[in-house]
């Protein structure tokens, strides 16, 4: 062992001073020579256009690893593209420039980059003109399967009218055809509260006109009309995925006054939060407090309306019986079973209507599965709920009292799931009302089901 240790840093040197003789020997990780050659990138495209590029690549010392592509938008990168590049040769590409909002005709620039195995590098810069397409026409594909045709009418503008039987309340995507050569197709929908291209929920128009009225599109700002803002008791409500709604202080027998709100008599009106006089005025019928009125869209609309707290967010059931009871599960809706079931999902269960402190109530009409009734005949699956979440829940032994058809029609199981009892069924087109009392607290409540 020392006599190997002592004739090793000898041997070392013989091996530089042999390698130092060889000027042209390459080592692994020694920088190479990439190069770019004769590269052929257009001088002006179209946003949403995947550009063609090509340029010819070599490295006489080590074998080239990648060409990339990066698209510059200012200094913000928005598009690349990476060939493999195994031998010298010709390589030919296309990248993608984005369709993106406010964005206008402009400058973008282009880089060519050439690596190759040991990550020597080198790059070639392009300017490219690009201007926003002027489509001929885009088309409105609404959520029924229509397709309405709105036609150019100037810079980024496109306007076009309805047909005769359209909604007021109109939902759909529109549809940009590819343009020029080398163009590709675009969809504008609603995502995170506006208008986005690429995305394929549907954008809402609301026009306080009868059809045929007219619908426009800005493809450069995304504007589109007609979009009126539901107003209710003299303020603009927020458009929040897809409906309006407001959070308000209400007192109970406030009235309710809308706006814009072309189809306000179509609603169906929740008994339990509101009250509708002979002469039609609809009056708020819960107790005073803060609450979120969502005007809630669809085969049956109406004012979905959620008991909140000071802060603004959802109440919850506190320890005295004061704040909120949520139902979730199957075979009880809002406003209809059709449409309105909540399921067992967080964030969707039905809010009871607080109609004295610390009490609550939903008022139903039965009905088959598919029908408009908010309690189904043959069959219920619900439970009562601390908060519009898992967490706090009522089983059996929350209830010190039960009453009216419970335990004889309606049965709870020690779980606190609701039912029908073996071989019972609700009446169709009866009302019943169910009633909790927390006046005694959520753990000493008392539950109530009876017929109207």
């Amino acid at each position: 062992m020392k006599n190997l240790l002592k004739y090793l840093p000898a041997c070392m040197l013989a091996i530089f001073a042999f390698a130092a003789c060889d000027d042209e020997a390459e080592f692994p990780g020694s920088p190479g020579n990439p190069e770019i050659v004769s590269p052929q990138v257009p001088a002006s495209a179209y946003f949403a256009d995947s550009i063609p590029f090509s340029a010819t690549v070599s490295d006489t010392k080590v074998p080239l690893s990648t060409l990339k592509a990066q698209l510059y938008y200012g200094e913000d990168k928005v598009s690349e593209t990476t060939i493999r590049t195994k031998t010298d040769g010709t390589y030919q590409g296309k990248i993608y420039a984005p369709f993106l909002k406010n964005v206008p005709d402009g400058n973008a620039t282009l880089k060519l980059v050439l690596q190759d195995i040991h990550f020597t590098s080198v790059e070639q810069t392009f300017t490219i003109s690009l201007q926003r397409p002027q489509f001929e026409y885009v088309t409105l594909i609404t959520d029924s399967g229509d397709s309405i045709k709105l036609n150019h009418s100037g810079p980024n503008m496109y306007k076009g009218l309805t047909m005769e039987d359209t909604p007021k309340l109109l939902k759909g995507i529109i549809v940009a055809p590819k343009y020029g050569a080398n163009g590709n197709e675009l969809k504008f929908g609603w995502d995170n509260g506006s208008v986005k291209e690429q995305s394929e929920s549907t954008i809402t128009f609301i026009s306080v006109a009868n059809s045929p009225y007219e619908v426009s599109f800005n493809s450069l700002t995304y504007e589109r009309s007609p979009f009126v803002v539901y107003i209710l008791n003299g303020k603009e409500m927020d458009f929040v995925d897809g409906n309006f709604q407001i959070d308000i202080d209400l007192k109970k027998g406030d009235i309710i006054i809308t706006q814009n709100i072309e189809n306000i008599a179509s609603y169906w009106i929740d008994p339990d939060f509101f009250a509708v006089s002979e002469n039609g005025d609809i009056t708020f019928n819960a107790i005073d407090g803060k609450y979120r009125i969502i005007a809630t869209e669809g085969e049956l609309p109406y004012f979905r309306v959620q008991t909140l707290d000071a802060s603004g967010n959802k109440a919850t059931l506190k320890a005295d019986g004061s704040g909120a009871v949520w139902i979730a599960g199957y075979g009880i809706a809002k406003p209809g079973m059709k449409t309105g079931q909540p399921g067992w999902t967080p964030g969707n269960m039905l809010c009871m209507a607080p109609v004295e402190p610390k009490k609550y109530r939903m008022t139903v009409v039965a009905s088959e599965e598919k029908g408009w009734g908010q309690i189904r005949t043959d069959w219920i699956g619900f439970k009562f709920f601390y908060q519009d979440d898992w967490g706090g829940e009522f089983t059996l032994s929350n209830y010190a009292e039960i009453s009216g058809i419970i335990p004889s029609i309606i049965t709870i199981s020690n779980s606190g799931d609701y039912g029908l009892a073996e071989g019972k069924s609700l009446e169709a087109g009866k009302t019943y009302v169910i009633t909790l009392d927390c006046t005694n607290g959520p753990t000493q409540a008392s539950i109530s089901i009876v017929e109207k």
